[in-house]
């Protein structure tokens, strides 16, 4: 299978790689947390721009973002701007969005920026171009808050996000009943099998869907994310649990 390298990582390569969110609020808030989650066991650390109380064009958003590259240290750091279309806490034009997206680019702090399907639309090329130019790599994400779509959709859209150019395609849907999960999993695995080069970053929602944020390894799904004292979407799980999951699981398929 092959992988994103990136900072000493190797995403989609081995134990799916571990993300905690970022949502507060406050300069000296997201300050702190990046400093807290610099010690515990993660992978990458996500900045949710959305939940930023400054104005998203600033030298504070700058400052900010130089600071929590310092504090998390080695840490992957992940940055995020989910709009209102797709389950965050604000909204902005698909101008101000491309600007946002090419400062954090411009200021050399991001290792991996998100960049939403639906509504970047025929300006989603030149923006992973954009980001791929300043050696920032790209999670091309989609989400569904109030269902799981059928199967061939869910194909449909990583396919759209991997001819982008997409370094990594996200889902995120909301199940009703366990055959929604068996459809996000379906949807996961054939992806995988049909382009191993593209990692993949799949959940289902809840707590009908929190099987599929600790089965990644196995059917195909490179990071997942979990809470360490807040959560940033339904269903995530906290962090201990989450690398006792994923560890006692690895050693199951050692052993076997």
């Amino acid at each position: 299978m092959a992988y994103v390298a990136v900072r000493g990582y190797r995403i989609g390569e081995g134990r799916p790689k571990v993300i905690l969110p970022i949502i507060e609020p406050t300069e000296a808030q997201i300050l702190s947390r990046g400093a807290e989650f610099s010690t515990l066991r993660a992978d990458c650390v996500e900045w949710r721009l959305d939940h930023w109380a400054e104005p998203i064009h600033s030298t504070a958003l700058l400052r900010c973002l130089q600071g929590l590259r310092q504090v998390i240290g080695s840490k992957l750091l992940l940055v995020t701007f989910r709009s209102q279309a797709e389950g965050g806490e604000r909204s902005c034009s698909l101008e101000e969005y491309s600007a946002l997206c090419r400062q954090v680019c411009a200021s050399g702090c991001a290792d991996l920026l998100d960049l939403e399907l639906r509504p970047t639309g025929d300006a989603l090329p030149a923006l992973i171009q954009h980001a791929h130019a300043a050696g920032v790599k790209v999670i091309c994400s989609s989400h569904d808050f109030t269902g799981t779509p059928p199967q061939e959709e869910l194909t449909a859209r990583m396919e759209q996000m991997r001819s982008a150019g997409a370094d990594i395609a996200k889902l995120a849907v909301m199940p009703h009943r366990p055959e929604d999960v068996l459809e996000l999993l379906t949807a996961t695995t054939q992806m995988r099998q049909a382009h191993p080069e593209l990692p993949l970053v799949t959940m289902s929602m809840g707590a009908l869907g929190a099987v599929s944020r600790l089965w990644g390894e196995a059917m195909g799904s490179a990071m997942t994310f979990a809470s360490a004292g807040k959560s940033s979407a339904p269903g995530q799980l906290e962090l201990d649990l989450v690398n006792q999951v994923l560890d006692a699981l690895r050693l199951a398929d050692q052993e076997s």
